[in-house]
């Protein structure tokens, strides 16, 4: 994926440039929106949406008619029979009909031409086998979600995912759940990780300069960071870390136990059957495990600190087998494009940045910012 995402890059830079010449107030909610989905158009359905141009792109209309957060509007979709939704214009069976078709069209085409392969989530789908063999990435052990891979954990994951299906492929169907659920998933979590991070560079200049030293000692000749090299930039991995311990995309995490499970000898036995919710955000801004919890201090997660976290007290993607599974992909997306407009840019406060953040409210367990606004200059 990572010259696909790259390509995106390059079409949000030449958008920021515009931007940062007028030394320009931005909303990072709205720059980053448009960004993420260009990439998850790119990246999942092999379509170019020039977003940052034509928003009436019907990828972009259907896309965000389908992410529509307004709390009134969900609970309308979840409370009324859909030829009520109809008639005040809530459905949106309209848009999921618009995935379906564009998705099967693609892989019609595809099928027609079986000779040209092409490098997208779309066609690994249309590839993929399922098979016994667990296959992890060597560079995944220098991200922060590593602590909680102990030995214990690994096995159960290996336990898990060890589903012995012979020659499975994945069908018509099954391509395009997946092909949406990357939308859906992808979308809103990824911008607001790169909404954040920008805010708090914006509010830590010297953060901001520190990560910028590092990335321009990692930039080749041409003025590009392999994907070797993005994953090993320690300064990097921490600021994005820290800001999803601050800014935990989930308030909660919810899981159904499905065995008896005794805790230790706490003398409390979970039930099958019965959810359990971790409170990320609670976990997370807790003083009992980070010091100086509300503060922005991406020293916690640096290779030399990362040890001194508790397992299990950092859980933005989860843990374990049921871990979030677009996790490396999410990590990639934001490495990239932060090293990118890390090195060629400073975002700085201005009067309109909220400090501290508003939240909306909503049905969702997510957090969403109201607004985040900087300010975006060139780089000397």
């Amino acid at each position: 994926m990572y010259p696909r995402i790259r390509e995106c890059l390059t079409d949000f830079m030449d958008h920021l440039e515009r931007l940062a010449q007028k030394r320009a107030e931005i909303n990072l909610k709205d720059m980053y929106g448009n960004y993420t989905m260009d990439v998850i158009a790119t990246t999942a359905f092999a379509t170019n949406t020039d977003v940052h141009k034509s928003l009436d792109n019907p990828f972009v209309v259907n896309a965000r008619n389908l992410l529509n957060l307004n709390p009134i509007k969900r609970i309308a979709l979840l409370m009324l029979p859909s030829v009520l939704q109809q008639l005040f214009g809530l459905s949106q069976s309209e848009s999921r009909e618009f995935f379906v078709r564009s998705i099967r069209q693609i892989m019609a085409n595809r099928k027609k031409i079986e000779a040209k392969k092409y490098n997208d989530f779309l066609q690994l789908l249309i590839d993929c086998e399922k098979q016994n063999d667990i296959i992890r990435d060597e560079n995944d052990k220098l991200d922060s979600h590593h602590i909680n891979e102990g030995e214990e954990e690994l096995s159960a994951e290996k336990k898990a995912l060890n589903i012995n299906i012979v020659d499975k492929h994945l069908t018509d169907n099954e391509v395009m759940a997946q092909a949406i659920v990357f939308l859906l998933g992808g979308y809103e979590t990824t911008s607001n990780l790169l909404s954040f991070c920008s805010y708090e560079l914006a509010l830590n200049p010297h953060i901001q300069d520190i990560l910028c030293n590092e990335i321009n000692c990692a930039i080749d000749s041409n003025g590009e960071i392999p994907y070797e090299v993005l994953a090993k930039l320690p300064h990097l991995d921490a600021v994005i870390s820290e800001t999803l311990r601050l800014h935990s995309p989930f308030l909660r995490l919810s899981r159904l136990a499905t065995t008896d499970y005794p805790l230790a000898d706490t003398g409390i036995t979970l039930r099958a059957g019965q959810q359990i919710d971790f409170p990320i955000q609670a976990i997370h801004r807790s003083e009992e495990y980070y010091e100086n919890a509300h503060q922005f201090n991406p020293d916690r997660f640096m290779p030399e600190n990362r040890h001194k976290i508790i397992p299990y007290t950092y859980l933005p993607f989860g843990a374990g087998p049921r871990n979030c599974i677009g996790m490396r992909f999410a990590l990639l997306n934001a490495k990239l494009a932060l090293a990118h407009i890390v090195k060629n840019y400073t975002f700085f406060p201005t009067p309109n940045t909220d400090r501290p953040i508003h939240y909306m409210r909503g049905i969702l367990n997510l957090t969403f910012p109201q607004k985040l606004i900087v300010g975006i200059d060139k780089r000397c």
